[in-house]
């Protein structure tokens, strides 16, 4: 740690760092919490996506005379309609994101597989199916290049684009490299993998007037389909209403707005009803986004004893014909080892698949494979443990900003972990440990993600019956942002939790920015104590300017709240309940609204979030480079015989910041951890190379890990406040479990069986 850091903000009551239950709980598991498909509205119409089977050519012909001859269906939307044209919109929301790049029924041109090419309204779901059935389409074929191999292969120069921002350099690597006693020259790839969240993309779209539209969306942001049906519809954003107040898994993928949205919107402007759209589980697979291939080419140069000199890195990843989104592998290789010498570049590759998307820990999950395993690969060729590598590589300040760390604990991680895994009982030498006849690996990596933060905004609220609420607009995508906002409203209004009541998803309530990142539990949690204090401010100052207040006179600065009561600090038996002064004083209850800019932040972003645009402060913009940190240690075991790993367990030991709900916390970091297993073992999307269409479209054949598949896993946090990321000293953890997974899995199975893979996912024909 380096630097010196406030003391946290410090709330009395306790709410704040308790393994509290999930407040949503109930509700979820009774039935009671709604999701956007389960809205019910009167006289509601189905519409159901016609989706192309080819991923590159012409529509030559669209015949919808049969499905319009199905009874009750009310239309059929084609490129052909009357009525279906849409504003294209010139910059997406949030800003890096492709869901908008290419807009359904506006041409008969296709450019990607699964694209829209008509949708069916009727009265039920079963007739629109059935009639969606009959639509015919020919198409006129054109070639077509299905995946990042395909394009890379191609070698056609219309297909790249060299990705400027990502272009990096210290030093002189390759002059470094030349000069180095040790030389690696290696390529690790990651294959497209898909988001797959048990509630799928959906949208119940009805119009309140023809200037007033209301959609219930799963969404990660509801600002960006508000704003994005503005555009579309040419009305004002105000003029659109986003509610989203559950969401059943998102992952990145509902961050943007993707063809469903204006399509449903669309339908029941034409057919003047409600309409209810929900993708299919086939369709998910080819128009919500994607996690983009990568390969990833290191040159690493070092001295014998192990300490890197120079790395170079270029990525080629895959992209969508229109959306420029950008899987920025090379971001954690350009901070997390002292590497005087660096070289950065990279490459997006088009396909006919659509657009990628942020997929959890986007970036970081997939350069993480590559550069430790990269760093495991130079820890046996230069004969050293792999953890004792890392510590000669340590970066006590960072190597890209030359910032201070605003709080850094790697070290620690690196020593609990190793201790709770018994790392010091390996045997070095690949292959030579076992249980029985089964082989066992040890492996292990580094573990980072960086601190993004947003302007964030909240309205707060003490009522006459004692109670509190909190209105924010801000989704939770299923993490627990309910639970942590309620813990830190309790403190800060000075109440049990149980008489908190947080309202999210909805764009009536004050605006926030989108939900990844992990970015929501301090930006949005930092807004809401802010609010929640500001409203206790209040009380205070009723009860002070009161005669007839045991409080009156008192400096409001002097007061503390709990349980519902304001009291004299100093003598807490003088004080009374929060109905008592308000009853007193007249009022049904206060309200205070709050802004808050994060650490580093300017009022131009919380601006800039007001207009569903890009408003995070990046890692460094305080005068710290701001990260989070962990550990993570993986045994697997190996059948000799078939070469099937499996991994039995998993420590990892995280450094977070401020834990605000230590049971919600662990389990996001469990949850990423067995889905960085899932990516080092079993995830791949498998395109068909003669028709460029998702051959695995469900869940039955895209692999993820059961429970037979995952062993132990624990996890522990250090729990040290960092207050130059927030004010509550918390940091986020959604995205810091996954990362660095996918190679320690790997590591670890070189270690079992000696062999090295170097491409994603590790499966046995690959062992054999």
């Amino acid at each position: 740690m380096t630097g010196t850091r406030p003391a946290p903000l410090q709330v009395p009551g306790g709410a704040i760092g308790r393994r509290m239950n999930r407040v949503d709980g109930p509700d979820k598991v009774t039935g009671h919490a709604t999701y956007a498909a389960e809205y019910e509205l009167p006289n509601v119409a189905h519409a159901v996506l016609v989706t192309s089977s080819i991923p590159c050519g012409r529509v030559r012909r669209i015949d919808t005379a049969a499905a319009c001859a199905v009874a009750g269906v009310l239309a059929v939307l084609t490129h052909e309609s009357e009525g279906v044209k849409l504003k294209p919109v010139e910059q997406p929301f949030p800003k890096s994101t492709s869901g908008t790049a290419l807009l359904p029924l506006q041409t008969d041109r296709i450019e990607q597989r699964g694209q829209v090419v008509a949708v069916v309204v009727a009265e039920t779901l079963e007739q629109a199916q059935h009639a969606a059935l009959l639509v015919e389409v020919e198409y006129d074929e054109e070639p077509f290049i299905g995946t990042l191999q395909g394009s890379l292969e191609s070698g056609r120069e219309d297909l790249q684009k060299p990705v400027e921002d990502e272009a990096y350099q210290r030093g002189n690597a390759e002059q470094a490299y030349q000069a180095a006693e040790v030389q690696l020259d290696l390529t690790y790839t990651t294959p497209q993998e898909n988001h797959n969240p048990m509630e799928l993309h959906a949208t119940l779209a009805f119009w309140e007037s023809d200037t007033h539209l209301t959609v219930y969306e799963p969404s990660q942001w509801i600002l960006a389909p508000q704003h994005t049906l503005a555009h579309h519809f040419g009305l004002e954003p105000q003029q659109v209403r986003v509610v989203s107040p559950y969401i059943g898994g998102g992952f990145g993928s509902k961050a943007a707005t993707w063809s469903h949205l204006p399509i449903a919107a669309l339908a029941a402007k034409l057919v003047k009803r409600p309409v209810k759209l929900s993708r299919t589980r086939a369709q998910e697979f080819a128009g919500v986004g994607y996690r983009p291939a990568t390969v990833q080419h290191y040159k690493l140069g070092a001295t014998r004893d192990g300490k890197i000199t120079s790395i170079s890195l270029h990525a080629d990843t895959q992209a969508g014909m229109n959306g420029d989104f950008v899987e920025s592998v090379s971001h954690v290789t350009e901070m997390l080892y002292a590497v005087p010498n660096m070289q950065v570049s990279q490459t997006l590759w088009r396909t006919h698949a659509g657009d990628g998307i942020m997929m959890r820990a986007p970036g970081e999950a997939s350069g993480s494979f590559g550069l430790e395993s990269l760093v495991d690969e130079l820890a046996y060729v230069v004969g050293l443990d792999p953890l004792e590598l890392r510590l000669r590589n340590y970066a006590e300040t960072d190597p890209k900003s030359g910032h201070p760390y605003s709080s850094k604990h790697l070290r620690e991680c690196y020593r609990q972990a190793a201790a709770k895994f018994g790392w010091e009982k390996r045997n070095p030498e690949p292959g030579r440990m076992r249980d029985g006849e089964t082989l066992l690996g040890w492996g292990m990596a580094t573990v980072t993600y960086p601190v993004y933060a947003s302007p964030a905004t909240a309205r707060a609220r003490i009522l006459e019956d004692g109670r509190a609420e909190i209105e924010a607009g801000s989704q939770d995508i299923g993490t627990g942002t309910y639970t942590i906002l309620t813990q830190i409203a309790a403190d800060g209004f000075g109440v049990a939790p149980n008489c908190v009541k947080v309202l999210l998803g909805d764009t009536n309530y004050p605006k926030n920015a989108y939900s990844g990142g992990s970015r929501t539990a301090a930006s949005v949690g930092d807004v809401v104590m802010a609010a929640s204090l500001g409203a206790r401010q209040e009380l205070a100052l009723l009860a002070t300017g009161d005669e007839h207040s045991p409080l009156h006179g008192l400096n409001p600065h002097d007061l503390d709240a709990r349980g519902g009561r304001l009291f004299l600090k100093a003598d807490p038996s003088r004080g009374e309940t929060f109905q008592d002064i308000l009853a007193r004083a007249g009022r049904n209850h206060i309200e205070v609204y709050r802004e808050v800019l994060p650490i580093g932040g300017k009022r131009e972003q919380l601006d800039a979030m007001m207009q569903a645009q890009n408003a995070s402060v990046e890692a460094d913009a305080a005068g710290y480079a701001r990260h989070s940190f962990g550990a993570v240690f993986v045994e697997v075991r190996v059948d000799p015989d078939f070469m099937t790993p499996r991994v039995s367990r998993v420590v990892g030991v995280f450094d977070v910041g401020r834990v605000l709900n230590r049971k919600t916390a662990e389990s996001q970091l469990s949850g990423g951890i067995i889905w960085g297993a899932s990516m080092a073992l079993f995830e791949q999307t498998e395109v068909d190379p003669t028709t460029g269409l998702v051959l695995n479209d469900d869940l039955a054949e895209y692999l993820v890990p059961i429970n037979a598949d995952i062993g132990t896993v624990e996890v522990t946090m250090l729990d040290v406040p960092d207050t130059h990321a927030s004010a509550l000293g918390a940091r986020g953890v959604g995205e810091l479990g996954i990362v660095g997974m996918a190679a320690a899995v790997a590591n670890a199975v070189y270690h079992a069986t000696g062999k090295r893979i170097r491409d994603l996912p590790i499966t046995l024909d690959k062992l054999l």
